[in-house]
């Protein structure tokens, strides 16, 4: 039996470490929000439904967490992952949600049992992330395709 696929629409949101200047990494990379659900972080993001447009679900993340649905929404990753035993393929669309100065988390009012946390991005355990946040540094207009979390040429992980 064919298990179907989970389509998720995730935010990358980020709090720089020179808030005057955003994008740039010189002295530190940026910390990453993330939600920890299960003792497992992850960025923030929701199920697409069926039929649902894709900036609705970016919106109903960013409402999830009290911030302003991106616009305009810019998709900076895609991560394929291949079913397992017992679950479902999951492709992950990860949309630029735009960054924060704040020190603390924005409120997770309708993440259910979780809550929000800045995780420093070399200990994101989602390379797509990783990846989405070079596309924004390098301005690049295509988004990467990655296979388990790593691109094609890389081999996968």
């Amino acid at each position: 039996m064919t298990r179907p696929r989970q389509t998720w629409v995730h935010l990358l949101v980020w709090r720089p470490a020179d808030p005057s200047n955003p994008l740039d990494v010189s002295r530190s990379w940026p910390h990453v929000l993330q939600v920890v659900r299960d003792e497992r972080p992850a960025p923030p993001g929701v199920i697409l439904r069926p039929g649902e447009p894709i900036p609705y679900a970016a919106g109903r993340v960013a409402a999830a967490l009290g911030l302003r649905a991106p616009e305009p929404l810019r998709l900076l990753a895609v991560d394929q992952q291949p079913a397992e035993p017992g679950h479902e393929e999951q492709v992950g669309l990860v949309f630029d949600g735009g960054w924060l100065a704040a020190d603390g988390p924005p409120p997770c009012d309708d993440c259910g049992r979780s809550h929000t946390v800045w995780t420093p991005m070399r200990d994101v355990g989602r390379v797509a992330l990783a990846h989405a946040f070079r596309a924004l540094l390098t301005g690049r207009h295509t988004s990467a395709v990655l296979w388990r979390g790593g691109l094609p040429d890389e081999g996968g992980q």
